[in-house]
């Protein structure tokens, strides 16, 4: 099946910001699938993607964006903290997830070699 024909997912994108814009390219061929513009004047765009949520930051101000469509889910001009750069972390919870059930199995299986050289 062709790329073009199938259904966009979020790990089939790149999510770029360039002030005043947030935008998603796809991974594949660099075309853009979407843009928003942020109402804003500032020339710095920080960029945060979480599972299906994008997150802009922003002159002070975050938006919280669909991944896939660029809608705006909240926008939040964080008042009375000022109207400098935003810089954001998160934690992909899959990833997160996925990452504990591996170290739990690695947990066990070193509980289970230790056992057996034991008895």
């Amino acid at each position: 099946m062709p790329a073009r024909s199938r259904k966009l997912k979020v790990r089939d994108l790149l999510l770029v910001g360039v002030a005043p814009r947030v935008m998603a390219l796809r991974r594949d061929d660099g075309s853009l699938v979407w843009e928003r513009k942020l109402k804003t004047m500032s020339t710095v765009v920080s960029v945060l993607q979480d599972g299906e949520l994008a997150y802009a930051g922003t002159a002070g101000e975050v938006w919280c964006l669909d991944a896939l469509s660029g809608d705006v889910i909240w926008h939040n001009k964080l008042v009375g903290y000022g109207t400098g750069y935003v810089t954001m972390a998160g934690a992909d919870t899959a990833a997160s997830a996925a990452a504990a059930a591996t170290a739990q199995a690695a947990a066990a299986a070193a509980a289970a070699n230790t056992s057996a050289i034991t008895t």
